[in-house]
């Protein structure tokens, strides 16, 4: 299938005036159109459609959608009991060891170890 006819000029290709229509399928489905839109609200397709940019819809009401129910949900953190904090300083203490770094420090090491007290959380 030929789409269009043109001759180079330099590193350009002119073409022709040649027009070929696309046939398009209407699709009357506002639940369709609800996800093509990037699962937007029924009061932005009512927008749309007053402004006609979607005409070829009837009605905007579409079905409940589940992406969008599950989009809006929060993550639940963990819960924070079992977890009784010390009493006294140095109690407990946290350790955490990070490295080997592509980049030495000034005195030549590539770890880094980090100590927290749980009393206080002072490193």
């Amino acid at each position: 299938m030929t789409i269009a006819r043109g001759r180079k000029s330099g590193t350009l290709y002119k073409t022709e005036g040649v027009c070929h229509l696309i046939a398009v399928a209407m699709n009357e489905n506002p639940n369709l159109w609800h996800r093509r839109l990037g699962h937007m609200s029924e009061k932005g397709m009512r927008i749309m459609h007053s402004k006609g940019k979607l005409p070829s819809l009837r009605s905007i009401e579409f079905d409940m959608c589940e992406d969008c129910i599950l989009g809006k949900q929060k993550r639940v953190s963990f819960q924070k009991s079992g977890r009784i904090p010390k009493k006294e300083r140095l109690e407990l203490v946290h350790s955490d060891v990070w490295g080997p770094t592509t980049v030495s420090s000034i005195g030549g090491k590539r770890y880094f170890v980090t100590f927290i007290d749980d009393h206080s959380r002072k490193v």
